[in-house]
């Protein structure tokens, strides 16, 4: 049982003893830096022979600094290490101090791999050094970009010259790029707002770019006002510090501050202008509940008195006579005849209309427009005989053409 339990222990310790001799150096550059400055942490991990897999690199968080790490900054590369050939890769990490002084950069932790990617051993690499200066006239309190380029710009939406009312709202684009300082070691800006205006600010937005180991870093903010009332309001500027690498000197590009001027909200309605109508519309219904029955009776009464009226039947012929139908002129002109009074006489008409229907005589649209004037001549002259004293002569009419 005991050798059994020996075989298994030198089975598992195997990978170990066939491991291969590795080497790892820390390196920094530059060794001197400024707050803000990028600098350059290089962990080269080596193998005596082939490199199987890459390793896994992770460096610990250093007190006082930002630690960024790139997937993409691995590179291969090889050396001889006394005499002896050694390949493996070179991880760069980018320290960004927050403190001057001197920063102890940790050891670096390596995981070896296999060719299946299962851990075999790890590795250890020195440690290393920085030291951060204060650039002057900065508060090593607050944070700083160093970088050799740097830019500031801002977008509104919609313009800021308005107009506004109470409960618009105005969006601010504020984006910053800088040289080898990527979004996320940007500082964050403060969006103040006055009294009267809520701000609303959105989480950043990091749009870096990459290009042969060189970081732009791009950053975008967000910022929405909501104005709660109306007045003038002056939205406080924005300012980046920035420390100008190949000039040694502090910039300050700045975004100048902006007022506004928001209309005040309407004053609330007098409710008078709503009871009123309906107070006048509950007495309308009061009132047309007793007066509706009579007032029903009285326009039916008069409605069936004009639909047997001489009125309605001439107004009938004389459609009738536009369609030009000589049997629908006919009828309309009997109905007419027999409203009309008993002095209108209207017999030749009469006579002129049955000829045609009854014997065939030729009508025409003319002759509907001739009876129609006729019919009128009759009307008119009955209208003068019974507003005036009698003719002595009697009347007489003629027929149609």
């Amino acid at each position: 049982m005991r050798a059994v339990l020996a075989l298994l222990a030198l089975l598992l310790a195997a990978p170990v003893f066939a491991q291969q001799p590795v080497v790892v150096r820390t390196s920094v550059k530059p060794e001197n830096g400024f707050i803000g400055q990028r600098v350059a942490v290089y962990v080269d991990v080596l193998f005596a022979g082939e490199m199987t897999r890459p390793p896994r690199v992770v460096l610990p968080e250093i007190a006082g600094a930002q630690i960024l790490r790139f997937e993409s900054q691995a590179t291969t590369m090889s050396d001889r290490i006394d005499g002896a050939s050694y390949t493996g890769q070179r991880f760069e990490f980018a320290l960004y101090a927050r403190r001057g002084g001197r920063l102890e950069v940790p050891a670096p932790q390596v995981s070896l791999l296999d060719r299946d990617g299962t851990v075999t051993g790890t590795a250890t690499g020195p440690t290393a050094s920085v030291e951060i200066a204060v650039p002057p006239g900065v508060d090593a309190t607050q944070p700083l970009i160093a970088t050799a380029h740097a830019t500031l710009s801002e977008q509104w939406s919609p313009a800021p010259k308005g107009p506004f009312k109470a409960g618009d709202a105005l969006v601010r684009i504020v984006t910053r790029e800088a040289d080898d300082v990527p979004a996320m070691a940007m500082p964050a800006l403060v969006f103040a707002a006055p009294q009267g205006v809520r701000v609303y600010v959105d989480p950043p937005q990091s749009e870096d770019r990459q290009d042969r180991g060189a970081v732009t870093g791009r950053r975008i903010d967000r910022a929405t006002y909501v104005f709660e009332a109306g007045g003038r309001f002056t939205l406080a500027g924005l300012a980046q510090l920035w420390w100008d690498l190949g000039a040694r000197r502090l910039e300050t590009p700045t975004l100048p501050a902006v007022t506004v001027e928001v209309a005040a909200p309407p004053a609330p309605p007098d409710p008078w202008l709503f009871l009123l109508p309906m107070l006048a519309l509950l007495v309308l219904l009061a009132v047309e509940r007793r007066i509706e029955p009579g007032v029903r009776r009285w326009y039916d009464a008069r409605r069936d008195r004009w639909l047997v009226s001489e009125p309605k039947a001439y107004r009938d012929l004389a459609d009738a006579c536009r369609t030009g139908d000589l049997p629908a002129v006919y009828s309309a002109f009997t109905v007419w005849r027999r409203r009309a009074s008993r002095a209108v006489e209207g017999g030749a008409l009469a006579e002129a209309l049955e000829e045609a229907l009854f014997a065939g005589a030729p009508w025409t649209p003319a002759r509907s427009r001739a009876l129609l004037r006729g019919v009128a001549g009759l009307r008119q002259t009955h209208h003068r005989l019974t507003t005036a004293l009698p003719p002595l002569n009697p009347l007489s009419t003629g027929g149609l053409p």
